[in-house]
């Protein structure tokens, strides 16, 4: 009987070790020696739902997403109420963009813990990606009886206001935000765009100039600031700040796409047209969209190169 008990001892130092070890890996970067450590434990038929979220956030991290989704669905069926696994299991929907199915994940976590700040955060998230805009305030509104002073609560709440034309909230709510982080480019971006609301296009100017200087790959901003040349009728200098933008930033097909409306603004139709095929060719999901743009209707109807492309495309 000693010996039994003696043997089990072993095996419960052997397994705490072990995931002791994991911890180190993890916390030094080394996260395939931490992997193989966890699994080592799993392995050997050992549960414990807290080092197991931990292995489903380590799969997370290594976008082994099938493998995540395998443990968070183990740790529920050892306890169906644990908020984590419901949480991450959103979390993995959330990076698959499927924020239908992420939602009722999220709402399945705040039940077993209303305090969740991350869930409610990014719950108001989902619910913005699928156009809820009045569920997504709700649930920020959450985050920040949760916590008044989380950053990006405040920062997208504000957005939501704006977008809805609570000026005055919006306000309000980015400036909250400037206590916290005054030069977090979001925050600038924020200010520019209720200051072009108001029609203070200078402070705007100034505001989407420190949000590029601050985040050089932020497109929106360069979107905004031609926006404002443009329509002052500074045409080449929109034009420059557009060419900026997409060098700068990733998927700049929106900047490009008003880069060549500038162009068809000043006359120039032959490079009007060559952008826009490139924008075909590149996005051919701007099709209906440059075809309910009235300001390209003429040319799109003299265009036969744009005309070919589009009956390709439908």
């Amino acid at each position: 009987m000693k010996n039994n008990k003696l043997r089990i001892r072993m095996k419960e130092y052997h397994r705490d070790n072990m995931i002791v070890i994991a911890r180190q890996h993890y916390d030094k970067g080394e996260l395939l020696k931490a992997k193989s450590l966890y699994e080592k434990t799993l392995s050997a038929g050992i549960r414990d739902t807290e080092w197991m979220l931990e292995l489903a956030l380590l799969y997370d991290e290594l976008e082994a997403y099938d493998q995540a989704m395998d443990i968070y669905e183990k740790v529920i069926a050892l306890d169906p109420q644990e908020p984590v696994a419901y949480y991450g299991i959103a979390i993995l929907y959330d990076h698959l963009d499927d924020f239908d199915k992420a939602i009722p994940y999220y709402e399945k976590a705040i039940s077993y813990d209303p305090t969740f700040l991350r869930a409610h955060f990014f719950l108001a998230y989902a619910y913005d990606q699928v156009g809820k805009n009045e569920l997504a305030i709700l649930n920020y509104q959450k985050a920040l009886e949760i916590d008044d002073k989380d950053f990006w609560s405040l920062v997208n709440l504000s957005a939501l206001h704006e977008e809805g034309g609570e000026y005055a909230l919006s306000e309000e709510l980015i400036n909250r935000a400037a206590m916290i982080e005054p030069d977090h480019y979001m925050v600038l971006f924020n200010k520019g765009v209720l200051a072009m609301r108001n029609h203070q296009n200078k402070l705007a100017m100034e505001c989407f100039n420190k949000t590029i200087l601050i985040e050089p790959s932020y497109g929106y901003a360069y979107l905004n600031k031609g926006v404002i040349l443009r329509d002052m009728g500074m045409l080449e200098e929109a034009i420059k700040v557009f060419g900026i933008g997409i060098k700068n930033c990733e998927d700049g097909v929106y900047l490009a796409y008003n880069r060549a409306c500038c162009y068809l603004k000043l006359g120039d139709v032959a490079t009007c047209e060559k952008e826009l095929l490139v924008i075909l060719k590149e996005y051919p999901e701007m099709s209906d969209y440059m075809q309910e743009d009235k300001e390209l209707e003429h040319l799109i109807k003299t265009s036969s190169k744009i005309k070919e492309i589009l009956r390709k495309d439908k």
